[in-house]
């Protein structure tokens, strides 16, 4: 007797349980976006497709794909995507998947760059470019952003992103190229911003969600801000008169940040910005009206 061919639904529900058994806290949302990404539907397509059959092909594919999963293949990778700031990203193996908390520290950026006059802003470590070509695809207001990455494989995802998320006049904003740090620069820029590496070689070990991640984008020494203050050691040869800072951060870190950045910059407004969960996520140095 030929077996029935599995719905949907019945697909979704059998992979939630199989990821939750596997110990993966998102099991269900996991489950949905993979199988979506095989389908090709949106949300609300795929509902509206539960109680059609899955060709057997596809099923087979769905469970190729939640085999990954539960080796601890991020979905991202899975996928080939990360939404960030409503925009499609590409990623990949070997660059840092994009996290929903940068997303504030964009809007924050987008803010303080409103009250600017034709800035020019940097940012440090861009990986897959998701700060940088966010910035430029949403400010309403013209500005220049260089991305900077010692990363070849992130400059190349970063460019992509950039050539793909990205109108004619828009891309022409944003000049992504090789280099540590600020080295790259050879003019001052208005704004730094920077999510850098800033775990401990503890955090990265104890957190098995970050083996299939780039060392390289996490490592950030042996209390995490090697690259942190090795940055804003270099602001002061780069950071026009007034300018601004914002970088993100471990919550444990931000109280040792602000008093670097205050001690550096005596008299600017330095401050800690808060995460949807509460944490203490970013350092900020407010621009100033200093010339």
């Amino acid at each position: 007797m030929t077996q029935r061919p599995h719905t949907y639904q019945e697909a979704l529900s059998d992979a939630a349980t199989r990821l939750a058994e596997a110990g993966i806290a998102t099991s269900r949302l996991d489950a949905e976006v993979l199988l979506r990404h095989l389908s090709g539907l949106s949300r609300a397509e795929f509902f509206l497709q539960y109680p059609d059959p899955i060709c057997g092909r596809r099923v087979q594919l769905y469970a190729d794909l939640l085999s990954r999963r539960v080796a601890g293949e991020p979905v991202a990778y899975l996928t080939g995507a990360r939404e960030f700031m409503g925009l499609a990203f590409e990623v990949a193996p070997g660059v840092l998947i994009p996290r929903p908390e940068t997303e504030l520290l964009v809007e924050w950026a987008l803010a303080v760059l409103d009250s600017m006059e034709e800035p020019v802003v940097v940012d440090v470590g861009t990986g897959a470019g998701a700060i940088a070509v966010s910035l430029a695809a949403l400010a309403p207001f013209p500005f220049q952003i260089i991305a900077t990455d010692i990363s070849a494989q992130s400059l190349c995802i970063a460019r992509r992103n950039a050539d793909t998320l990205l109108n004619s006049t828009r891309r022409e904003r944003l000049r992504i190229q090789p280099g540590s740090l600020l080295e790259p620069l050879s003019s001052p820029v208005n704004l730094v911003l920077a999510n850098l590496p800033y775990l401990t070689p503890e955090q990265i070990a104890s957190n098995p969600d970050l083996e299939a991640e780039p060392r390289l984008a996490l490592d950030g020494g042996r209390d995490g801000l090697d690259l942190v203050r090795d940055l804003i050691a270099d602001l002061p040869g780069v950071l026009a008169p007034g300018g601004g800072v914002g970088l993100e951060l471990d919550p444990a870190q931000t109280g040792t940040v602000e008093h670097i950045l205050r001690d550096m910059f005596p008299g600017r407004t330095v401050h800690t910005i808060h995460d949807l969960a509460g944490l203490a996520r970013h350092v900020v140095m407010e621009p100033s009206s200093e010339r």
